[in-house]
């Protein structure tokens, strides 16, 4: 890995991230299958999904991959570099004019990119022990060939844990990262809409985040307020302006829909494959639940939580749109980005059908489904 400026000026110490998050992503089950079983299966969901929705890929769909935990680390740790690549240099600038200003610098700054170097490795070796599938595209920067990723160790630790069956359970997991895979790849404005929001986000960060602003703004909160604050993983948006802020709710409403689409896909075409998908599902639903104490609190200040939220709401937005108008109406939601749904209107799903028009389903249509 190439370091962003000198190591007096880098933000993250990206070596230190590096040797946490592998050491954290070593080992793990040998998941008992092959690569080409997994391709095999994500071509069968890719024209599954390509049937029930009506969605067609622009371009080709990325081939399944099977990795181990610290593959997916060396990933996902050069994603995290690309997403702050931009703040990063930003920072290490505003840091060189605090030093030629006479400012103290160094030694805290050390403290600093070590700090953020323990954070992201920690962060993304967590995650490599519990990711199961993953679609992998390049939000921001050069435009890369996208990636469908498969953790093997977690397959298996994960199909174990729900005492389900071995097809059954590849089925699901290949049909939900497949239909992300089609949802991009059908979609060209969605990777562009998205970078453009995230790009907007972390570079306005790198400006205007001042300590003394952060401390300001806790202090002003009384315990209880602070307290929810930080148990509902929402600490971070203290950091944001209100324009940033805005940026997040956009960014959030559209996840929001991307997930709950293949939430609402998995499910209806799940259920058409096998009648024991919906057990399958209800004890996903319930291996949720039940994640330990330590788990929880990870995974609230790593935001995993707001994720299952993503999909909880997403899909409900996504079944009562198919409930009250049908798939085609939901399916505009791909026509570009003001057809997104607002926050407001994800709660109110009549309220978008009636701003976008309700599509009348055809009866081929209803039938290929």
């Amino acid at each position: 890995m190439s370091e962003l400026g000198s190591s007096e000026t880098r933000v993250v110490d990206w070596g230190l991230a590096e040797r946490l998050a592998l050491a954290l992503a070593a080992g793990g089950p040998i998941w008992p299958g092959t690569e080409q079983e997994l391709r095999a299966e994500s071509r069968r969901a890719a024209h599954l999904v390509r049937r029930y929705t009506g969605l067609r890929p622009k371009t080709a769909l990325p081939e399944a991959e099977l990795v181990r935990r610290d593959e997916w680390a060396r990933v996902n740790l050069d994603s995290f570099r690309q997403l702050s690549a931009g703040v990063e240099r930003k920072l290490a600038e505003r840091m060189k004019a605090s030093r030629s200003e006479g400012k103290s610098a160094g030694f805290p700054q050390t403290i600093a990119s070590a700090a953020t170097g323990a954070e992201v490795g920690l962060t993304v070796g967590y995650l490599a022990q519990r990711v199961i599938g993953q679609y992998d595209v390049a939000l921001i920067g050069p435009t890369r060939a996208p990636r469908l990723l498969f953790v093997g160790p977690n397959l298996s630790s994960a199909r174990e844990r729900l005492d389900v069956n071995r097809d059954l359970f590849l089925s699901w997991i290949a049909l939900h990262e497949t239909t992300h895979a089609v949802q991009f790849a059908a979609v060209p404005w969605l990777r562009s809409h998205l970078g453009a929001i995230a790009s907007e986000l972390f570079e306005g960060a790198a400006v205007d985040v001042r300590p003394g602003d952060l401390i300001g703004k806790i202090t002003r909160l009384n315990p209880k307020e602070l307290l929810r604050t930080v148990t509902n993983g929402e600490l971070a948006t203290l950091l944001l302006t209100d324009d940033q802020r805005g940026l997040v709710y956009r960014l959030m409403a559209t996840m929001t829909v991307v997930e709950g689409y293949a939430e609402h896909v998995m499910d209806a075409v799940g259920d058409q494959l096998d009648p024991g998908y919906a057990e399958m599902r209800r004890r996903l639903d319930l291996d949720r639940e039940r994640r330990g104490l330590l788990d929880k609190v990870v995974s609230k200040l790593l935001g995993l939580d707001l994720k299952m939220a993503q999909y909880s709401r997403g899909k409900e937005f996504a079944d009562r749109v198919v409930g009250q108008a049908g798939l085609r109406t939901l399916n505009q939601v791909w026509k570009g980005p003001e057809f997104l749904p607002s926050n407001a209107e994800l709660e109110a799903p009549g309220d978008w059908i009636a701003r976008v028009g309700a599509k009348r389903e055809s009866r081929l249509f209803s039938l290929f489904r």
